[in-house]
């Protein structure tokens, strides 16, 4: 026969956590526009320097510049892809060694990680010595 007692026990109510401040609260639209202002000006300023630097080239051919375009996705979307790992490597390390709770090292700036005095538990991280 099965072992029912487990069954037949009150149940019991779980009530969800409170939500934070930052669940309500609604980003400004500013940032989002400062946000696009920087990257447009990003953009502006490389593109500008960059015609700067190859105004001296001399070759119409557009092979080379096919080939800097190619190499220069290759190298970002690797810098993108890492930076996922170095990322998921500090938050992994922080919650592993009990530093901080897994909610505050997923929400902590990475300059916390970086510098040790802003987070918490005032962890130096043996870059500062």
């Amino acid at each position: 026969m099965a072992n029912t007692s487990a069954m037949n026990q009150p149940s019991v109510s779980i009530q969800a956590p409170a939500s934070s401040k930052l669940v309500a609260h609604k980003p400004s639209p500013w940032f989002n526009l400062l946000a696009i202002v920087v990257v447009i000006t990003g953009i502006i300023y490389a593109g500008y320097h960059l015609a700067d630097d190859l105004s001296v080239v001399q070759d119409t051919r557009a092979y080379p510049y096919i080939l800097l375009g190619i190499a220069l996705v290759i190298a970002l979307g690797f810098e993108f892809v890492n930076g996922f790992h170095d990322t998921a490597n500090a938050v992994a390390t922080v919650i592993y060694t009990n530093s901080m709770s897994p909610n505050l090292a997923v929400i902590a700036p990475p300059s916390s990680f970086r510098r040790g005095s802003r987070s918490p538990s005032r962890l130096h991280w043996g870059w500062e010595r």
